[in-house]
Order: structure tokens, then C-alpha cells, then sequence
């Protein structure tokens, strides 16, 4: 499977596309990327715990990601699964290009019409692991599109055609992830299941199904994420940062980021804020899309 690489624009660069309904009712967005052997040798980049699925075509030097397949000299391209995650995921320095599709809650059963529950706590998988030929006939595609317009608009008519075989998003689900965004996790599963009117258990199986993770897995990552949008803004004291999230208290917040992001809230506010970050383009707030870039140890 071979196919010219697209030229490279000479900065890293992030573009993210609005989709419109109905496929909006189950994709948030699609991106392109691109990120130079230069920029990260300087950098970590990793995605934090998000509540949003990925469904990701690459293109890298070397094979890191699962399914893959090589291309030539030396380079691979692979289509991947990213399920929604509690844990931090490291991004592998091979990765050149991508283009991908950010899936809400609910998009997981594009994939998975029979439920999500077989991802819970799963790593990176390759579609075609989930889906056999399909995928593999889909990442063939991807790869003879030859740049990053073309492979956006295979993966969109590629998921508007799976909206075809699937029911319309839960309603309960739906609301249950509004209240969880709209307290900014601080809200407990009996709380959500009372708001949305069934039992706990239910409200537990459902958004399981639909999104690979219960409800206070889901509050929890919310809950991390508003803290970690604060800390990246420059001037926001810990103490604040920490009662806006919702945390009980400073030490509360802590604990939170050592387990799930493995460094204390100060230490990583101080390297998500460093100058030493090389420039890059981007169209969005990268941390809003769950991707977070420090400059490594050293770098000045």
C-alpha cells in the first residue's frame, strides 16, 4: 500500500472542522495535524483523560500505533480507536500526520452499534480489531486520499454512512453528560440518575454502553479538566482553582492530579504556561481537546 505523503507545511500546525446535524448528534469535531520531527524532540505531548473517544487515521515514522500498515521508507499509516479514558496517554514521537474524528458520548455506538462496554479501561486499539475488513478497507482509502482534505472527507462520508445503521443517540445519556458538563463534575451518579429519572444501576449500564464509562468516571474527568483549563490561564492561585473546580480543597486537587495526570497541580501549571513551548499553529485551545504539550526537561 503505497501513496505520496502530503507536503508539510514548515510549522506544526492543528485545524478542526465543525460537523453538522445529524452527524453533530454523534461527532464533535474533525481535525487535521501536523507535528515535525523537530517539534518533538522538544516537547511531550500526551492526551489527557477525556470523555470523548478518538477515531484516528496516522501516518508515522516507524509503527507504534496499532493498525498499521507500512508505507515506504520506513513510514507506517494505522487507524485507530482512542476509547474515552481515565488515564494518561502518552504521544508517540513517530507520529507526523493525522486526521481524525472526536466522538461524543454517544459516537461510540458508530462504531460499536451493540454497545461500548467492551472498552471499558481499554488502551489504544486498531479499528481493525473491532471491525475486520471494514477497516481495513477504510484505512486503504485513507491512505490513497494523499492529503489531509481528502482524507477528512473519506472519514466524514465514512461515519455519515454508519449513522444509517445505528438508533439515535440515549436521551438519558445525554442529558446525564449536560448535568455532569454544567456542575463541572461535581455532581454524584444517585444526583444525576434522580435528574434523569431511573435508578442508579440503569443510569450506570446506559452510560457504560454508550460511552464505555460510568457516570463518576465521566464526573471525574470533567472535573480534572475545568481544574487543568484553570491552571493553564496564567494568574489563577491553586486555592481558586481548586474551589472553582469543585474540589473540596487544595489537597483534594492534588491528590486528583497526581493520580491522574502523575504531577502536582503547581508543577504542571508552571510547565503548561513555560515559554520554553515551541510555537505552533492552532485553531483552538489545544487543551480543550484534551492534548497537552510541556517542553521536556532541559529544553530552554
Amino acid at each position: 500500500m503505497n501513496a505520496p505523503l502530503d507536503a508539510r507545511p514548515p510549522v506544526p500546525s492543528f485545524r478542526f472542522f465543525p460537523t453538522a446535524a445529524p452527524l453533530s448528534y454523534f461527532v464533535d469535531y474533525l481535525y487535521a495535524s501536523y507535528v515535525p520531527r523537530e517539534f518533538l524532540s522538544q516537547i511531550y505531548a500526551m492526551r489527557v483523560p477525556e470523555v470523548e473517544a478518538q477515531l484516528v487515521f496516522a501516518i508515522e515514522e516507524g509503527n507504534a500505533f496499532p493498525g498499521g500498515v507500512r508505507l515506504d521508507d520506513g513510514w507506517s499509516a494505522c487507524l485507530f480507536l482512542q476509547p474515552a479514558h481515565l488515564q494518561m496517554i502518552p504521544i508517540p514521537g513517530s507520529i507526523r500526520e493525522a486526521v481524525g474524528a472526536a466522538l461524543r458520548p454517544a459516537g461510540l455506538r458508530l462504531l460499536l452499534p451493540q454497545g461500548a462496554s467492551m472498552l471499558l479501561d481499554a488502551p489504544l486499539m486498531g479499528l481493525d480489531e473491532l471491525l475486520g475488513d471494514e477497516a481495513r478497507a477504510l484505512l486503504e482509502r485513507l491512505v490513497l486520499a494523499g492529503t489531509p482534505s481528502k482524507r477528512l472527507a473519506v472519514l466524514e462520508q465514512y461515519l455519515q454512512g454508519l449513522m444509517q445503521r445505528v438508533d439515535a443517540p440515549s436521551r438519558t445519556v445525554n442529558h446525564a453528560f449536560q448535568l455532569i458538563q454544567a456542575a463541572h463534575g461535581e455532581i454524584s451518579t444517585e444526583q444525576l440518575a434522580h435528574a434523569c429519572g431511573c435508578s442508579s444501576r440503569t443510569l450506570r449500564s446506559l452510560t457504560v454502553a454508550e460511552a464505555g464509562l460510568a457516570p463518576k468516571h465521566l464526573a471525574r474527568i470533567v472535573r480534572i479538566r475545568h481544574a487543568l483549563g484553570l491552571l493553564a490561564d496564567a494568574g489563577v492561585p491553586l486555592s481558586a482553582a481548586a474551589a472553582n473546580s469543585a474540589f473540596s480543597d487544595h489537597a483534594h486537587m492534588s491528590r486528583e492530579f497526581r493520580e491522574l495526570l502523575g504531577a502536582p497541580p503547581s508543577q504542571l501549571g508552571q510547565r503548561i504556561r513555560s515559554p520554553s513551548v515551541p510555537s505552533f499553529s492552532a485553531e483552538r485551545n489545544l487543551m480543550s481537546t484534551g492534548l497537552l504539550v510541556v517542553p521536556k526537561h532541559g529544553v530552554s
